[in-house]
């Protein structure tokens, strides 16, 4: 898969325009300021109708404009997709070949994306929460039933917590033998996709971080030793208190330690974006094996993140990377790799450089 033909309308400072790319290695300059992220952000909520730089996706729509249409062409084994989001403020319409979409979820399938930029590190700073959030979109898209197992869970999950509310112990009750069956399918593909992760990880460490010993694994969210649904019967009339579920996947983590200490406490800031960077990677190198949806990847201003040695190892994985890759800098010298399509943003447009 690859993104052939991206076109924009009233998307913050970017002029109205349609842009091509290379199936391959996209980079994209300009000065600060100028509208590199921005171009960055339109593929990313083309993508998932969000943006990754704010949570409030009305923000994305340029000043004093009434909407945003975001559209684009994807080649996959030879076809064109049309895919096109619509942005009114408050409300969203996704159209993939024509249709509405059903839900954004028939959309992340169609495009698996994944950002690496300045805030990637919140992926060992931010606590469990971010780490699930990773687990649960890259399962997405290894597993086939892995969708449907998680809205079980959830709806289980949910179902549990509100008769707990409610003190109904025998409702509770009644809601467990779904909830243990859900979590056991949710634990099973996230471990089989850490193990397989942890490989692919462990390679690129070993040269980016040599002499570090780091282990990554699951951590289930219950006790490893003990069935879960033993422990949801003895932890009911403490839950009955606190009015939530204690045990289960939606306390689960991805742990990440260096040397037998979690890895945000033990690597230096440096070290850390590093080892986010190999990771996410990994992860973009997974996907691509398990799909023939090919990943996107947007880069956004690597240079200022790493050190230039780290920088240059970084940029050689990119450029090897399976994924179609969309790198921001700011001046083409700072990109040692060969790319496919070079462009130049200036005063919001986009410029095809030779």
């Amino acid at each position: 898969m690859a993104l052939r033909k991206l076109s924009l309308y009233r998307v913050r400072n970017l002029v109205d325009q349609a842009v091509e790319f290379a199936v391959g290695l996209n980079l994209i300059t300009g000065p600060n300021a100028a509208g590199k992220t921005s171009v960055l952000e339109a593929i990313h909520c083309l993508a998932r109708a969000a943006s990754f730089r704010t949570n409030q996706f009305d923000q994305v729509i340029r000043h004093d404009a009434g909407d945003l249409i975001i559209s684009g062409e994807l080649e996959h084994a030879g076809s064109l997709h049309h895919i096109g989001v619509q942005r009114h403020p408050r409300k969203t319409r996704v159209r993939i070949d024509g249709e509405d979409a059903r839900s954004l979820s028939a959309l992340a399938r169609h495009f698996p994306i994944q950002v690496i930029n300045s805030e990637s590190q919140r992926l060992l700073q931010d606590g469990p929460k971010v780490r699930r959030a990773f687990l649960n979109w890259s399962v997405f898209h290894v597993e086939q039933d892995y969708y449907q197992a998680w809205r079980r869970f959830d709806r289980a999950l949910r179902q549990r917590n509100a008769a707990l509310r409610t003190g109904d112990l025998r409702l509770c009750s009644a809601w467990e033998p779904e909830l243990v069956s859900a979590s056991d399918a949710v634990t099973e593909a996230r471990e089989r996709f850490v193990s397989q992760l942890a490989t692919q990880l462990q390679a690129r460490v070993h040269h980016w971080l040599p002499g570090i010993a780091l282990d990554l694994r699951y951590r289930r969210g219950w006790t490893k030793d003990r069935p879960l649904a033993e422990q949801l019967t003895e932890a009911r009339r403490r839950e009955r208190e606190l009015g939530h579920t204690l045990y289960g996947p939606h306390r689960a983590d991805l742990v990440i330690r260096a040397e037998g200490v979690e890895a945000q406490h033990w690597l230096s800031r440096g070290q850390q974006k590093v080892l986010v960077m190999a990771l996410l990677l990994a992860q973009v190198e997974r996907l691509a094996g398990a799909s023939d949806w090919r990943p996107l990847l947007l880069v956004d201003d690597i240079g200022a993140e790493l050190d230039a040695g780290h920088a240059e190892q970084v940029m050689q994985a990119i450029a090897a990377s399976p994924a179609q890759t969309f790198v921001t800098a700011i001046t083409r010298d700072t990109v040692s790799v060969e790319v496919q399509r070079w462009m130049q943003v200036e005063g919001g447009r986009l410029q095809e450089m030779i």
